[in-house]
């Protein structure tokens, strides 16, 4: 990994995304180098002309930055983590997302965070002041041989419901996000069950969209060859894309109904990219 410690000149930016009036990411990459990661065609991204995941700019004087533009921008919430993992493993030696929940809640300002690392619990006093108001915890399940090559360097599934689960129990809101769902990888057979503490479970259905989503066809077909044929008819069949999703939502909708719970599942329109919708 290539580390550098950079300079920004603004730290508050707005977002399209329904979760609040600005963004923050403390950092620019991502250690965790995840295969479908919407942020790899972004194009600040593109002008790095470097492999996504191997390099973290490291936004140093973001904390700064930030104590001055909440006085002016007077946010009512902001979103973190966007287009970074906001606990990331460099997070523990620089400690900038810990700096900035210190700064937000003196200040009084709401925040929803967007994660899949169980290193946010390094800073679970600050989440329980009370100014955290959602947490999407992405979590998933599928075997070894496809994460080692999907998501590589991603916590493993097990901690991240182990961390879901700490926060439900300490009473940080917090949504367990089930995504990307991989149709007939993905293992879905009692999701429910692995957050006994939380009302309900959300989905995101993989986005066959992604500009490298050609790549993601054969990086799976590498595991199981079979599956190509199926991911390329999503690809050019709406037919048979939707029926799939169809499929994927009685299954879910049958087994929340069983456990009781509630569930929200959220599919990309045949040929949509991501709209940045969430319930």
């Amino acid at each position: 990994m290539e580390i550098n410690q950079v300079k920004i000149s603004r730290i508050l930016n707005p977002t399209s995304i329904d979760l609040g009036e600005y963004v923050i990411n403390p950092f620019m990459g991502c250690e965790f180098a995840c295969l479908f990661c919407y942020v790899r065609s972004n194009r600040v991204v593109a002008r790095k002309n470097k492999p996504w995941g191997e390099y973290l700019d490291v936004r140093a004087n973001a904390p700064e930055l930030l104590e001055k533009e909440l006085v002016n921008k007077k946010p009512k919430t902001v979103l973190l983590g966007s287009t970074t993992e906001c606990f990331q493993p460099q997070e523990g030696k620089f400690k900038i997302s810990r700096r900035i929940l210190e700064i937000l809640n003196r200040h009084k300002t709401n925040y929803v965070i967007l994660t899949r690392s169980p290193a946010i619990l390094d800073c679970l006093d600050l989440l329980k002041e009370g100014f955290c108001r959602q947490i999407y915890f992405s979590v998933n399940d599928y075997p070894r041989e496809f994460k080692e090559r999907i998501e590589p360097k991603s916590p493993g599934f097990i901690l991240r419901d182990q961390a879901v689960n700490k926060l439900l129990e300490e009473d940080v809101p917090v949504i367990p996000y089930f995504s990307p769902v991989l149709p007939w990888i993905s293992e879905l057979s009692g999701v429910f069950a692995k957050f006994p503490r939380a009302k309900g479970v959300e989905f995101e259905c993989l986005n066959f969209r992604l500009a490298n989503i050609g790549q993601i066809i054969e990086i799976i077909a590498l595991v199981e060859p079979a599956l190509k044929v199926k991911y390329t008819k999503m690809l050019v069949d709406e037919k048979f894309y939707h029926q799939v999703w169809s499929e994927f939502k009685k299954y879910i909708a049958n087994q929340a109904k069983s456990a009781g719970k509630e569930h929200n599942i959220y599919v990309h329109g045949w040929g949509d990219y991501f709209k940045n919708t969430y319930r």
